[in-house]
């Protein structure tokens, strides 16, 4: 019994390759409107920062430190890469002066509402 080539794709078949397709469409977004993200650990920085910010409660720097994403180093060595990219602002607390919170650029929040759109 050998395996024939011509067989119709099953509906589980169909729905990955739709799942590749959307996957591409997303790359090609990141790769043109994302540039500044050259690691994950950007990407993961990106996203906590900006989750935070949403919820309203931006992240300081040794909360950053604190999820883990990476090394201290390797964390300061990326934020410094996404401020000089102009995705991320630093800023002093405005409760406690000596914290600083990190905050997405306004540029950055419109780009992933038009990643969002392309999501949903």
């Amino acid at each position: 019994m050998g395996h024939n080539s011509t067989t119709v794709l099953g509906t589980a078949d169909a729905s990955a390759f739709r799942a590749i397709g959307r996957l591409r469409a997303m790359r090609a977004f990141e790769r043109r409107h994302l540039h500044c993200l050259k690691s994950i650990e950007d990407l993961d920085l990106v996203c906590e920062i900006g989750h935070h910010q949403g919820n309203h409660r931006p992240l300081t720097l040794k909360q950053v430190y604190l999820l883990g994403i990476g090394s201290v180093p390797t964390i300061q060595r990326r934020l410094r890469h996404l401020r000089h990219a102009g995705c991320v602002q630093q800023r002093r607390g405005e409760g406690d002066r000596r914290t600083m919170e990190l905050t997405l650029s306004p540029r950055l929040v419109r780009v992933f509402g038009r990643y969002a759109a392309l999501l949903g």
